[in-house]
């Protein structure tokens, strides 16, 4: 609902104390950025899925894009494919694997440096030293930014601020991460 794939059936979901359904979807596409678990790609290259809908970036060439992900911690994630921002991409084929689709879903929404960003098992597919490597890259965002992760794995959370667990429709507020083990270890029913 926050990203607005859904709008809620009641009440309302704020953004800068605005309604969210009162933003263009440009001005919340701006301002929201998530990471899905199986991120969509589109035909094109690389560059093109990176700078998808991000029209202050679109007419950077290919040496400043770098250079700006060089500033952002993001080109140790570009080397990980073959021909860099030229890469080909195929919406049809799964020419890369699911974990390079989420590290391309992850540079795209970063990039983009919003004031939400939602990451939604956004590393599931991805191997805990690049993992490691996403979490640094997030923490080189501003201090403003807030970051709503949804995962299973407790290492992904570790550094939250507020810890919430969801099971079967209700919502546990669970804390820090060490209340949350607490809870955990107590064998309070969570997922």
């Amino acid at each position: 609902m926050i990203a607005r794939l859904y709008d809620p059936t009641s009440g309302q979901v704020l953004l800068d104390g605005r309604d969210i359904r009162s933003f263009t979807p440009e001005q919340r596409t701006a301002k929201i950025g998530f990471i899905l678990q199986e991120p969509f790609l589109f035909s094109g290259s690389l560059r093109d899925n990176i700078l998808y809908g991000n029209e202050p970036l679109k007419n950077l060439d290919n040496q400043a894009l770098t250079r700006l992900m060089d500033q952002m911690g993001l080109s140790g994630l570009l080397m990980r494919f073959e021909k860099g921002l030229d890469t080909p991409l195929s919406s049809a084929v799964d020419d890369i694997s699911l974990g390079q689709k989420q590290l391309i879903a992850f540079i795209r929404a970063v990039i983009r440096k919003p004031e939400v960003l939602i990451l939604d098992e956004a590393t599931a597919n991805i191997d805990t030293v690049t993992e490691q490597l996403l979490s640094e890259i997030l923490e080189k965002l501003p201090s403003s930014t807030t970051r709503i992760i949804i995962a299973h794995r407790l290492n992904t959370i570790e550094n939250a601020d507020e810890i919430f667990f969801v099971n079967a429709k209700e919502v546990t507020a669970a804390g820090t991460f060490e209340h949350a083990l607490e809870l955990l270890l107590k064998g309070k029913r969570v997922s």
